[in-house]
């Protein structure tokens, strides 16, 4: 019987991040897509429930959107590397060039998760016995 690799205990908590975020982002992209059908059959009247849902969206999704790329960022960099990892934050920066609110959104959810995961590693143990 064999089993498939099992990934390290950091890589599976970034792993696990990332795929929260991305079905957050989905969750969010299919709300927003169907009020915003809801309110086209409505005709664009008494629509209120709809126009809250897409505000909703408007407040959440640039921040969503920075937190996945932060944590995809991460994953990827302890999968493959620092230079792998830097190369896919180039392109992700440079889609957002013209874009400085999502620009900071990127930087500060990077920054965060940074310190979520600084902070959340063991600390080593001395062994040794005292006497």
């Amino acid at each position: 019987m064999s089993t498939g690799r099992r990934e390290p205990e950091n890589l599976e908590a970034l792993r696990a991040e990332r795929d929260r975020l991305s079905t957050v982002n989905d969750v969010l992209s299919d709300m927003v897509n169907a009020a915003c059908d809801a309110t086209a059959r409505k005709g664009y009247r008494d629509d209120d429930a709809e126009q809250a849902k897409q505000a909703h969206w408007k407040e959440f999704k640039g921040p969503v959107l920075a937190e996945y790329f932060a944590a995809r960022d991460a994953y990827h960099e302890a999968k493959w590397g620092s230079e792998s990892a830097a190369k896919t934050r180039e392109v992700i920066d440079q889609g957002f060039a013209h874009d400085p609110a999502m620009q900071e959104l990127i930087a500060k959810a990077r920054a965060d998760l940074a310190i979520r995961h600084a902070a959340a590693k063991p600390v080593e143990r001395d062994r040794r016995r005292s006497l």
